[in-house]
């Protein structure tokens, strides 16, 4: 989506309104290397977070509610991670 708005953003036929919309820091929530990490090197996105994949974790717990018998957790957790780290967004300036 992030992206999305930039692209529209970068339409913009007036060059002063849009490169004042194209200074703001874009952020983004697909950070798989060939995406959201990419575009954070290049500098189209100012950061991205990395979801890891979820199926692995999925068919553990399904796999172990038929092994015991007994209904899934009603919630899981994952950990996400910030690309760049927050260390390193804390450190740029605005």
């Amino acid at each position: 989506m992030a992206m999305g708005a930039r692209k529209a953003f970068e339409e913009i036929a007036d060059k002063e309104e849009r490169d004042a919309w194209l200074r703001l820091p874009f952020a983004g929530c697909d950070g798989v290397p060939k995406a959201g990490q990419m575009w954070v090197r290049d500098g189209r996105l100012a950061a991205t977070i990395h979801i890891p994949p979820l199926a692995g974790q999925a068919i553990e717990m399904l796999a172990k509610g038929i092994q015991s018998g007994t209904q899934p957790p009603e919630l899981s957790v994952t950990v996400s991670v910030s690309i760049p780290s927050l260390a390193a967004l804390a450190g740029r300036k605005s």
